[in-house]
């Protein structure tokens, strides 16, 4: 949302139909966000629930699309219009804020609480995920 309001000041005057493909990347954004993260959340509880975590080892190969993307990235910007460039950022940003809240909706949801621990090597050779339940627990 801070983007969307980045981008209106910056613009000066946007003009209806501009407003209303901001708005529609935005309403659709959100949810998917929202929805990514409940089930990535869900995923991970549903891994760890039989012992109480689970451990893997990392995957460094979305590192090259990154790389990809900021060295080649600005020659297709230029290939389309600016409009279109900036909704796709929008949304994509708006996607990757709301993930965030998903896990915590997934969280509150189970009554569990889902913890990242991860080797404290720079390279690290493992990553564990946690599941904690919420609250005082019982003996039973």
């Amino acid at each position: 949302m801070v983007g969307l309001f980045a981008l209106l000041a910056i613009s000066g005057r946007l003009e209806a139909p501009q407003l209303i493909l901001l708005a529609a990347v935005m309403g659709l954004a959100l949810p998917i966000g929202v929805l990514l993260g409940f089930l990535a959340a869900r995923r991970i509880w549903s891994k760890c629930i039989p012992a109480g975590f689970y451990r893997k080892k990392p995957t460094y190969w979305w590192f090259i699309p990154i790389i990809l993307l900021s060295v080649f990235g600005f020659r297709v910007v230029g290939l389309f219009p600016l409009l279109f460039v900036s909704a796709a950022t929008l949304g994509e940003l708006g996607v990757l804020a709301a993930i965030a809240p998903g896990m915590a909706l997934f969280e509150r949801r189970t009554g569990c609480h889902l913890f990242l621990v991860g080797d404290p090597s720079f390279w690290t050779r493992w990553v564990e995920y946690r599941v904690e339940p919420r609250g005082p627990t019982t003996g039973r």
